[in-house]
């Protein structure tokens, strides 16, 4: 079962505004023998902070191919492991990576401030 092989799951990219947020991250999937996966993923979350009250995460083609080649999961093994990240995601369960996430400078400032 996917989850129990769940490791930490890490946010090194946001972009937002406000209560909502655009987020990009990785989990780590271990195995017994002490082999590690890395698979990253995009999501989106509406709340107070970086988890929120609402939060959906993606994951790419490539990285579903990683995913089914251990152990041969089903369709639901890996709604389980999706719904185990957005989870610790929900409940601030993550390392954020603050030195890797870099604030983007907008100038939006239509007015010139005056």
């Amino acid at each position: 079962m996917l989850v129990e092989d769940l490791g930490q799951v890490y946010v090194n990219w946001l972009e937002g505004l406000g209560s909502s947020y655009r987020m990009k991250g990785y989990f780590v999937l271990q195995k017994p023998e002490g082999q590690s996966l890395k698979i990253a993923f995009e999501g989106v979350a509406f709340g107070g902070n970086y988890g929120g009250h609402n939060v959906s995460v993606s994951i790419a083609d490539e990285e579903l191919k990683l995913i089914k080649t251990r152990d041969n999961p089903t369709e639901q093994d890996i709604d389980n492991l999706i719904t185990e990240v957005q989870r610790r995601l929900l409940n601030n369960e993550m390392i954020v990576e603050y030195d890797s996430i870099k604030p983007e400078v907008h100038d939006n400032d239509g007015l010139g401030s005056i």
